[in-house]
């Protein structure tokens, strides 16, 4: 015999934040770099900064120190570790033209 009477509790999954699943896994943060163009970090967050350390090492950021009167500098690698007191902005690299222009302007180019 089939019982009708179940009580079924449906519990609703959590998703992550787009910000907090980019911190996650670098391959998140690069693709959330290209595609904006630059990503803005605040002072503690930590995880992010390590993980951008990494992408610079391969050069595939560029890392820039944001300082109090809000203008920007570029940060050679080893000047990273002595800076992670201050927010920093991650920018794609100039491959061809200025830091930070994102991708098609703003999304990834399809692939045809």
């Amino acid at each position: 015999m089939v019982e009708t009477d179940l009580n079924v509790v449906a519990f609703k999954t959590r998703s992550k934040p787009a910000a907090q699943s980019a911190r996650l896994h670098p391959k998140g943060l690069i693709e959330a770099i290209y595609g904006a163009g630059s990503l803005a970090v605040p002072a503690d967050d930590l995880s992010t900064k390590m993980a951008a350390r990494m992408l610079q090492a391969l050069g595939l950021i560029v890392i820039q120190v944001v300082h109090a009167d809000g203008s920007v500098r570029v940060l050679d690698r080893s000047e990273t570790r002595g800076a992670m007191d201050r927010p920093w902005r991650l920018a794609k690299p100039a491959f061809s033209g200025e830091i930070g222009v994102p991708d098609a302007d703003g999304a990834f180019k399809p692939r045809v």
